[in-house]
């Protein structure tokens, strides 16, 4: 009897220790991860802000942007991760203990509602930073009101305008640079030629960089422009291969919701045999992979950031804030540029020593450089006093394989095929911009 009293007081002394340390486990995060984005930086792990996990209740921080919302082109995936990021901020101490508030509004190419919603911000809202704007048009339209009231602005650039202006920097190269990237991969895979097909509001710009590439490779060239939303994808992609001819490279620069009918067109007609086939970032996305496996191997993307599968500190920390803040939004590059959105805006408001204020933030975010991630080859900058910005010019290639994506072109510089590009490197290594190791 005695015998099995020790054993039972020795089963609930045991169960109760059990009990105790499971409820300090619950309360501290202890053995586990802890809280998305908490904890200290290290060479091997990313952080939220300061990582503290503990919520920020202070008077918040507002920031905005804008991004393209029309039939065939969603550009508010980056302000979603971006919203995401700062969440997960707000949720590791917020700056200081303020929480940031984002506010992203979609836009239907208007230049008068550009404007206007840039004057809501600024005049109304009070934001004391534009941030993640991400625009057909909207660039040109409204780059020299913000810099009229002293607002610098970290987006992610699409025309011409947002890569040549001195209060606009991108977390990406944009269609131009990223269709040159394209076309390099396909002339180094024997492209005979080079046909690039982009969408109408942009397709002079971004057209222009693969003819250049082309001309630099002796291989003739064509562009095509077409209007959103793509109405009938067959005709287009026999249009494009036959001006390719066979063994011709063809270029498509469109987001996820029109490339994936043009891939699906070129499945459905047999055509995908007959050419080289590339594309610009925005394809690098599983769920467009995903649903074209009939090009596994045979399309060659350009992306501007590391692969979605590495398990880099930034590239995982991507993938917990996405599944944790905004589950819904597949891992893709435009993922990946909300989270440099939200990342670089965030160091920015972090090394204001003082109130935040529009002022104090616009000088900090001008101030960035040497920002090193596991998703990028070279490290980011804004560049203070710089006439215009290219900050990402190295990238990779990568292909489709069973639904993810396959890297097959590690670094790489994109082709100086255009003066600002080859004057853009020269301002890297005077000011020391991305020379950080």
């Amino acid at each position: 009897m005695r015998s099995m009293r020790v054993k039972t007081g020795l089963a609930i002394a045991t169960a109760g220790l059990v009990a105790l340390m499971l409820t300090v486990l619950a309360t501290t995060g202890a053995g586990a991860a802890g809280p998305v984005g908490s904890g200290t930086a290290t060479a091997k792990k990313s952080i939220c802000g300061k990582g503290t996990g503990k919520k920020a209740k202070g008077a918040p921080i507002k920031l905005a942007g804008t991004m393209t919302l029309i039939p065939g082109v969603d550009f508010t995936t980056i302000g979603k991760i971006a919203q995401a990021y700062f969440k997960c901020v707000n949720d590791n101490g917020g700056i200081n203990g303020r929480p940031i508030s984002y506010t992203f509004l979609g836009e239907q190419l208007d230049p008068a509602q550009q404007l206007s919603l840039a004057k809501k911000f600024v005049e109304s809202d009070k934001v004391v930073g534009i941030v993640g704007n991400t625009s057909l048009t909207e660039c040109g339209n409204t780059n020299k009101y913000y810099r009229s009231k002293g607002y610098y602005i970290i987006g992610a650039g699409v025309p011409g305008e947002c890569f040549s202006s001195p209060n606009f920097a991108a977390v990406n190269m944009g269609p131009r640079y990223s269709n040159i990237g394209a076309a390099q991969a396909l002339v180094k895979r024997g492209a005979k030629s080079l046909v690039t097909s982009s969408p109408a509001a942009v397709a002079e710009y971004s057209n222009g960089g693969p003819a250049l590439v082309a001309k630099e490779a002796g291989i003739p060239s064509k562009g095509f422009a077409e209007n959103l939303p793509l109405t009938d994808t067959d005709a287009i992609i026999q249009k494009l291969v036959q001006a390719a001819g066979p063994g011709g490279g063809v270029v498509l620069n469109y987001t996820p919701e029109s490339a994936t009918p043009l891939l699906k067109s070129a499945a459905k007609l047999g055509l995908i045999d007959r050419v080289i086939w590339g594309s610009s970032t925005p394809a690098a996305n599983e769920l467009v992979a995903g649903e074209n496996p009939a090009f596994d191997g045979k399309i060659f993307v350009n992306s501007e950031f590391g692969l979605l599968t590495d398990k880099g500190p930034d590239m995982t920390l991507y993938r917990q804030i996405t599944a944790k803040y905004a589950p819904n939004v597949p891992i893709q590059s435009f993922g990946q540029m909300g989270f440099f959105v939200g990342k670089f805006a965030t160091q920015a408001l972090l090394s204001v020593a003082g109130p935040v204020t529009a002022k104090s933030y616009n000088n900090a975010v001008r101030g960035l450089k040497n920002i090193k991630s596991d998703m990028l080859c070279k490290p980011w900058y804004f560049g203070n006093a710089l006439p215009y910005h290219i900050p990402n010019n190295t990238d990779i290639t990568v292909t489709y394989d069973k639904g993810k994506l396959k890297k097959v072109d590690p670094c790489f510089p994109i082709q100086a095929v255009d003066q600002q590009l080859k004057t853009t490197r020269g301002w890297e290594k005077k000011y020391n911009l991305n020379t950080a190791k």
